[in-house]
């Protein structure tokens, strides 16, 4: 039996000026990214699996995983509904079987795998490959994905990021898109894993807010944003609790 959708929903929506590129204090950075711009009417959490005895409980990849379903097909299919899942953890994939229980034609990289490509569950497909920005065997760009599946300028429902460092290569490559993929893909959930807010590190996180900021410049708004439990963490100086994992989920307006 599939999960239930949640009834249509009325989110609170703040609606501020273009932020700057110029990142004045660690507090801009997590006010970017937890302060939403855009409403869903009709969202889903997808809860993720049990964590497993022999896994550590802060791996990334059973948090559960949030998708406003106002831009999906209300009867998907696999040519209607598309969905990309990168850097997946294999212990939990658990979002990518009910949307292709719906229908969703699902493709899910992962490198390091023993596996070879597979169909893994009902429209769920496995491939043994890297997203990278630099192509090489095995190691593909979106756009050298987008070819070897020939969906080049097919639109793209949701794109699915898990495991730490897969967030930024997406968006990296997404924006070097030479297929202009930013036009085509309806929906971006991306699993943020953040280092901590100190002055030591404030260049990495200046660099990881201006890959962000890309998103707004695209036509992205943030629809959900919510800290990782087990992740959260006080700033004496800002008086305010941040996390160092984020869900969070962008649509295109």
């Amino acid at each position: 039996m599939l999960p239930s959708i949640r009834q249509p929903q009325t989110a609170t929506i703040s609606f501020r000026t273009r932020p700057s590129y110029l990142l004045s204090s660690i507090e801009d950075l997590f006010d970017f990214i937890t302060v939403t711009t855009v409403n869903c009417s009709n969202s889903q959490v997808i809860p993720g699996s049990s964590v497993l005895e022999t896994e550590d409980r802060m791996i990334s990849g059973h948090e559960g995983t949030y998708i406003c379903l106002d831009a999906l097909p209300e009867t998907p299919t696999q040519e209607s509904c598309r969905i990309y899942s990168f850097g997946i953890n294999r212990n939990d994939i658990k979002f990518e079987t009910v949307m292709g229980q719906r229908g969703c034609r699902v493709h899910l990289l992962m490198a390091n795998t023993e596996y070879s490509y597979s169909r893994l569950k009902p429209n769920v497909y496995l491939y043994p490959l890297e997203l990278t920005v630099s192509p090489s065997l095995n190691n593909y760009t979106l756009d050298g994905f987008l070819d070897l599946l020939t969906y080049m300028w097919k639109p793209i429902h949701y794109v699915k990021t898990t495991t730490r460092g897969s967030e930024w290569t997406f968006l990296k490559t997404l924006y070097l898109s030479g297929y202009e993929a930013y036009t085509h893909v309806k929906q971006i959930r991306l699993l943020l894993h953040l280092p901590y807010a100190t002055d030591d590190h404030f260049k990495d996180l200046e660099s990881l807010y201006h890959l962000l900021l890309g998103l707004e410049y695209y036509g992205y708004r943030l629809v959900h944003s919510r800290p990782i439990p087990g992740s959260i963490y006080h700033i004496h100086n800002l008086q305010r609790h941040v996390a160092t994992k984020y869900e969070t989920v962008w649509i295109r307006e």
